[in-house]
């Protein structure tokens, strides 16, 4: 390993943390996550908790350094195991940075997992946004998922959280599942704005070579919405969701006024963060890093007091500014050419006149002359992925 990455420093980052164990690993998914036994967890989990307070530990320089601005603790299902372990980890950072600036800290849970030993946990270690993966109010379409909860489950949860006084609640949907319909996507949108969370993400399901969904669309056990179909689910979840007073912020996200998630703003921004755990992903300045995804080999490397460091890729200017415009795109307020230019010394219209010019004649970007910021238009986001192929040239 360079040493590159032990001598990073940053004026501010952000955290993740990932939590790789769950209880049923979803039929889609295809994260880093172990379902484990009753009998193997507690050793499972302590010997990773540790491992993990070790990792920490290495970091300690660039944690007394930095302002942490967000937290955001992931999985796997972060509320599989014990709260005492979150709580034991965010003390364990707190022995290098008092966390004095932290504007949002963020933990996902599952609805049947979580209980007032967890919440109080939680609430201890000063987590103020929960984030649950809800997808679908039918109990027909979670089963087909592999979901382990029912929907009047979840709304057992949900309502145990605000008891406990959490003011920030996120909840993931998901379209494009087997055998939904429109009318399917409609009911969940109703019952859930009802709810009132303070933010919605909604993800079109992606089928991933490996997972057990993968497989069974492969021997033609499930049936998938066309492509018209999911884009319509998509165009009805945008319209609802702004007749119910959610702002869309980005592609796939919705929030309430103020309520956007800070954290995911980190990415889409192009900022600075340091993810922790097994395969988790970083991006300090001018170097981008991931850990280990084998479990063995990231326990191993701490246990010999390494960084559990897979692979460190220095990051070009050129590619680091396609990817600032990349992710900037997918915001609906869109990139601002002054910060561009400053940033990297260039002039943004000149150097992407040509692609500027057809992708406006084509209506998928607008510029925004009184605040000189480049957009997407709603056509843009239907078709995001070509817009950015324009800006991906030497």
């Amino acid at each position: 390993m360079s040493l590159m990455i032990n001598a990073l420093q940053e004026d501010a980052i952000s955290l993740y943390i990932h939590i790789p164990f769950c209880v049923e690993k979803c039929l889609y998914c295809d994260f880093v996550s172990y379902k484990i036994s009753d009998t193997e967890k507690q050793n499972s989990v302590e010997t990773y908790v540790q491992a993990l307070k070790n990792e920490i530990s290495m970091y300690e320089s660039l944690l007394r350094s930095a302002s942490i601005k967000t937290i955001f603790i992931g999985g796997g299902t972060p509320s599989s195991i014990e709260g005492q372990y979150i709580l034991g980890i965010i003390n364990h950072i707190k022995q290098y940075n008092a966390l004095s600036n932290l504007m949002e800290f963020t933990i996902e849970v599952n609805p049947g997992t979580l209980n007032d030993e967890k919440i109080n946990a939680y609430l201890s270690a000063g987590v103020n946004r929960i984030s649950m993966g809800v997808q679908s109010a039918q109990d027909t379409l979670l089963k087909s998922i592999g979901r382990i909860h029912t929907f009047n489950e979840f709304l057992t949860t949900y309502k145990g959280i605000r008891e406990k006084g959490f003011e920030n609640i996120s909840l993931d949907l998901m379209f494009g599942l087997p055998n939904q319909s429109i009318e399917d996507v409609e009911y969940t949108l109703k019952v859930i704005t009802e709810l009132a969370p303070e933010h919605i993400s909604t993800y079109a399901l992606k089928l991933e070579e490996g997972t057990n969904m993968y497989r069974a669309y492969e021997r033609g056990e499930i049936t998938l919405p066309d492509e018209e179909t999911e884009r319509a689910m998509y165009h009805l979840i945008e319209k609802v969701l702004k007749e119910k007073g959610y702002e869309q912020y980005e592609i796939s996200n919705f929030a309430k006024p103020q309520k956007e998630s800070k954290h995911n703003l980190v990415y889409w921004e192009n900022k600075s963060y340091l993810g922790l755990g097994i395969a988790s992903h970083s991006k300090i300045g001018p170097l981008r890093f991931n850990n280990f995804s084998n479990f063995p080999h990231y326990i191993e490397a701490l246990n010999q007091n390494l960084k559990p460091v897979e692979e460190e890729i220095p990051i070009e200017r050129d590619e680091d500014l396609f990817e600032t415009i990349m992710l900037g795109l997918r915001l609906n307020k869109g990139i601002s050419i002054e910060a561009i230019n400053t940033k990297y010394e260039i002039d943004f219209v000149e150097k992407y006149h040509t692609e500027i010019e057809k992708l406006k004649i084509q209506k998928l970007i607008t510029h925004h002359i009184e605040t000189d910021r480049i957009a997407l238009t709603a056509l843009g986001r239907d078709l995001s992925n070509q817009v950015f192929l324009e800006f991906m040239k030497d």
